[in-house]
């Protein structure tokens, strides 16, 4: 029937609005490199419309936020380093075993903290003390470039902020961002 047409189609083009404003507000199309004030939870939750298809057939994504005050950030560059961590937590799933992702987040004293958490392969400490080189990847050839940790830790630090990882083989990995 037309009227099951149009309400399909109108359904359709809401959803391709709502994509186009995450994609804007992940990018923040004013690519300038200048701080303002952001809520970077509103930045996650965009980062995670954007991933959904990468993520939801590899892992169960559970919020377990705290609210944030605004921070002074470039809000493109930190979608780009939690869009870096949430990818890599989906990709240590085990092939044909859906994990779990956990997204936290608090404040400590003047600064505010965020994890990312999976259940997934976790690494050995020879792993861990390679991670943040550039051109290291424990991934297949062809599929990841290495870079992805590199240029998050050069993000945060330029934020005068830390990335810290966690890990057990076979129990999981935790990247906290402060």
């Amino acid at each position: 029937r037309s009227s099951d047409l149009i309400a399909e189609t109108q359904e359709g083009l809401t959803r391709i609005k709502n994509i186009v404003k995450d994609l804007k507000d992940f990018s923040r199309t004013n690519a300038t490199q200048t701080f303002i004030l952001a809520d970077i939870l509103q930045g996650l939750q965009s980062t995670l419309n954007i991933v959904s298809g990468e993520v939801k057939h590899r892992a169960e994504v559970v919020l377990a936020l705290t609210p944030l005050p605004h921070i002074a950030c470039v809000p493109s560059q930190i979608n780009q380093v939690l869009l870096n961590l949430i990818v890599n937590a989906a990709q240590a799933m085990p092939e044909g075993q859906k994990g779990q992702i956990t997204l936290r987040s608090g404040v400590e004293g003047a600064q505010v903290w965020l994890e990312v958490q999976d259940n997934g392969a976790g690494m050995s400490q020879e792993v861990m003390n390679k991670i943040f080189d550039p051109f290291y990847t424990t991934k297949p050839q062809g599929v990841g470039t290495g870079l992805g940790l590199s240029v998050s830790l050069g993000i945060i630090q330029k934020h005068a902020g830390t990335l810290t990882v966690q890990s057990e083989l076979g129990v999981g990995t935790t990247f906290r961002i402060t």
